[in-house]
């Protein structure tokens, strides 16, 4: 937690476990050889507060320690009102520490959290259904914070700082029946002791077990992680399905999990009944199918599971004009150009399925660039019978969620050309063709 020559921002409320935390830092100082900066926070959202912070200036001074005072504005709280007030308060609290400790360049950030503090957060993400990372608790150290009292209960505090005669003062939110956690810890944690009097002991113990349960799987994840995962890139990836269908169901919920986290940044919203519905379909035996997730597109098709953010709305039916020239559409990202010239189909590489030849005089135009229709019907280019147009999708591999984006150039009575796939034998140069119309298509990034 300390190491030689560093300093120390201590965020001191006024209450007793920062008070307490302050006294004991400024004893081990010397020997730690550091130096220690106050820090308080007047949030505005009690009376008394404004007495803290004038307690908290008062102990600086006796102290001769410098201290990093601010008062919140409302607009600070705004900033955060998503979380409520009190996680606004929070939140705007730890902004202002990180400020203060880049200001004088702090190595740490000293916070007077406890053993009692530990037992009811773990007791209150139990009780909103975490799992076994939130059931590790607080960390002691997550740079740049430190909570040097971690494993100190509030009764060993009292007794301490009534042994070294420290004054402090009493926040009257914290019988506040209103907010949870004084709920867990006025009236959840007295009943549990009556069951075990050493209960927040035995919760503190399972955070441990929890904490040794969760490194476990991260070694497991990082073991399995390249065998399972095919490609990866912003806000999505592939996951194999035969591998991944091999792994237990557990160990497939955990990497579905992690696949969720790297595609969303994080798993708030993501919860055991998501992950649970996401590997149902992935062991189903469907060839394809999709799972909508908070945030998150979960979609089988075929040997894949494709992983997507879904800030954006699914693609809905378009068409757009095509007239000779170059042409842009928005969404999907694509520039076609069209001329039509007197004479026989320049020679063109076979391999690039972006650039066609047709002939003019057999196209109704003027044209359209759409997507597909439910009942489209295509002729491929040498078949001389129309198709189904799902159908040739399906033969030419074009995975199940793009058919929707790929681009179909008609004109007034058929599709001329599946772009990137196919064109139809219904426009195809012969020896009598007298015009050609060049297509040549290319994806934008």
């Amino acid at each position: 937690m300390l190491g030689p020559g560093e300093t120390i921002l201590v965020a001191v409320s006024g209450g007793i476990d920062s008070v307490a935390l302050l006294d004991l830092l400024q004893r081990l100082a010397p020997d730690y050889e550091i130096s220690l900066h106050l820090a308080h926070l007047d949030h505005g959202l009690r009376r008394s507060s404004s007495g803290d912070a004038r307690f908290v200036e008062r102990l600086a001074g006796e102290r001769d320690l410098p201290l990093h005072l601010s008062r919140l504005d409302p607009d600070s709280l705004a900033a955060h009102r998503a979380q409520g007030a009190e996680g606004a308060a929070r939140a705007a609290r730890y902004a202002f520490l990180e400020s203060a400790a880049a200001e004088i360049e702090a190595e740490r950030i000293a916070l007077g959290h406890t053993a009692d503090d530990q037992a009811e957060t773990i007791l209150h993400r139990l009780a909103r259904g975490t799992g076994a990372t939130g059931l590790r608790g607080i960390p002691p150290v997550r740079p740049p914070y430190i909570r040097p009292l971690l494993e100190t209960t509030r009764s060993e505090i009292l007794e301490y700082a009534r042994a070294r005669k420290l004054a402090w003062r009493v926040d009257p939110s914290n019988v506040d029946p209103s907010f949870a956690r004084n709920r867990i810890r006025h009236r959840v944690v007295p009943e549990l002791e009556k069951i075990n009097p050493r209960a927040g002991e035995a919760i503190r113990r399972g955070a441990l077990l929890a904490a040794e349960a969760d490194e476990a799987s991260r070694f497991l994840i990082a073991t399995l992680w390249d065998a399972v995962c095919s490609d990866e890139g912003e806000a999505r990836l592939t996951l194999r399905r035969d591998v991944l269908s091999a792994y237990p169901r557990a160990v497939q919920k955990l990497l579905l999990r992690e696949g969720a986290r790297r595609v969303r940044g994080d798993l708030s919203g993501i919860d055991h009944a998501h992950i649970e519905a996401g590997a149902r379909l992935i062991a189903g035996g469907a060839s394809h199918g999709e799972q909508s997730l908070p945030g998150l597109r979960v979609r089988v098709q075929s040997d894949e599971i494709l992983l997507s953010r879904t800030d954006k709305a699914p693609i809905e039916a378009w068409a757009y004009p095509v007239d000779l020239g170059e042409t842009a559409i928005p969404d999907p990202p694509l520039t076609i150009r069209l001329a039509i010239a007197n004479g026989k189909a320049p020679r063109t590489n076979t391999d690039d399925r972006w650039t066609e030849h047709a002939d003019a005089d057999r196209i109704a135009f003027p044209l359209v660039l759409r997507s597909r229709r439910d009942g489209d019907r295509f002729t491929p280019l040498g078949l001389g019978a129309s198709v189904k147009l799902k159908d040739l999708l399906i033969n030419e591999r074009v995975p199940y969620y793009d058919r929707d984006r790929v681009p179909l150039l008609c004109d007034r009575e058929k599709i001329v050309w599946v772009v990137g796939v196919r064109l139809s034998d219904e426009v195809r140069i012969t020896d009598a063709t007298r015009r050609v119309l060049s297509m040549r298509a290319r994806e934008r990034a």
